[in-house]
């Protein structure tokens, strides 16, 4: 069997040739064509970032059966990655498991997609989820690398009961007293989204949630950039008009949001996204805690089998028992700048997770009494702020 490898920087991913093969694939929601559309169009330009998007067809009929979604930034040092610009959490060649493990025993077709990439000093596909082996044989030599953080994923029971009885039962009382706390400030409902206008003050009070509560921590929220949040609110919008890949899911109190997230549905699993909850009138009631808990218990209602909290180590995914899944990165130096940049941002990453530690470790310190859930043993574990990791 032939196949022709050819760049196509302009592919639409709306078309019905891209939803046929992502829907066969092994790829996750955020390589679906509506994600993609949204990613190409809004952020690489305002990253100042280039398409490099590889396909892959069979010569007989031209069917579609690899797309490699990629972007290149850097001027003293050309980068490839995959199209995640800081917004996802997982990274996957869009084919399907068969495919995939075809095209990369094959060496004409991993030297077609070598000269497709075209000029690159380093090609990096970060936060490869599942065995990583498949990627790496399409670019041939690469460098396989665990990171060093996780992804964290619960599975799910048949009922919302019978997954509360899996959690630990100190957790399940610390949930329901917030719930009895709450509930003489009004009528409490979790609900979905289906109005297009609802999206953009939803999305407005979500940003100012989240500047809240990351100015208290004071960390850098992503969602406060101008672009970032700009791509976030066209997918929440896009996914209303077309049944997804996003749900934009409002935790409500006497009819006034006091939590809200923005979640991806794949069919078998639903992964937390993004969620702003309101720090400053209700702070100590655990919203972010009992939206997640509400998130889960509607997932199960809707016949899903996992609930993903994607990636991250924070102390919260142990609370809901979700265990943690190894990532791998994927990596090419072909130059000696591009090898330098490799080892550079190596250092620079270890450096920031020691930085990290330190600070909270002082601040843990200084604390007058613990922030956050008690977990038994006398541990405290963390809010959720549901926030894609970069490097």
């Amino acid at each position: 069997m032939s196949y022709s490898i050819e760049r196509e920087d302009h592919f639409d991913f709306l078309s019905a040739e891209y939803a046929a093969l992502h829907a066969a694939s092994s790829a996750t929601a955020f390589q679906d064509g509506v994600w993609l559309h949204r990613l190409y169009a809004v952020l690489v330009p305002a990253r100042n970032a280039h398409p490099v998007v590889v396909t892959v067809r069979r010569e007989a009929d031209r069917e579609l059966v690899l797309v490699l979604p990629l972007v290149r930034t850097g001027r003293a040092v050309l980068t490839l990655t995959f199209a995640d610009l800081g917004v996802a959490d997982y990274n996957a060649a869009v084919a399907s498991g068969a495919a995939l493990m075809e095209l990369g025993r094959r060496p004409e077709v991993v030297a077609g997609i070598r000269r497709a990439l075209g000029r690159f000093d380093l090609l990096r596909v970060d936060r490869v989820a599942g065995p990583p082996q498949a990627t790496a044989a399409l670019f041939g030599g690469a460098l396989v690398h665990r990171h060093r953080y996780d992804t964290h994923v619960m599975t799910l029971e048949s009922t919302p009961e019978a997954w509360r009885e899996t959690l630990d039962a100190a957790f399940v009382r610390h949930l329901e007293r917030k719930y009895k706390r709450l509930r003489p400030k009004g009528e409490r409902t979790l609900r979905v989204v289906t109005d297009v206008a609802e999206v953009a003050p939803l999305m407005l009070r979500l940003r100012a949630f989240r500047a809240a509560r990351f100015a208290e921590r004071g960390g850098v929220d992503l969602v406060q950039d101008d672009a970032t949040y700009a791509f976030y609110r066209a997918v929440a919008e896009d996914s209303v008009r077309r049944g997804g890949p996003a749900r934009l899911a409002v935790l409500e109190v006497a009819g006034d949001p006091v939590a809200i997230a923005l979640d991806l549905v794949e069919p078998d699993r639903e992964l937390f996204l993004l969620v702003g909850y309101d720090v400053e009138r209700l702070r100590n009631y655990s919203l972010g805690l009992l939206i997640v808990d509400g998130l889960v218990q509607d997932a199960i209602r809707r016949g899903k089998s996992y609930f993903d909290l994607t990636v991250g180590d924070e102390s919260y995914k142990s609370d809901f028992a979700a265990r943690p899944l190894p990532l791998h990165q994927v990596r090419i130096p072909r130059t000696v700048p591009g090898r330098a940049a490799m080892v550079l941002d190596d250092g620079v990453l270890a450096a920031r997770r020691i930085a990290k530690r330190a600070l909270l470790a002082w601040k843990a310190r200084r604390a007058r009494k613990p922030a956050g859930v008690v977990r038994p043993g006398g541990t405290v574990g963390s809010e959720p702020s549901a926030q894609p990791q970069t490097q």
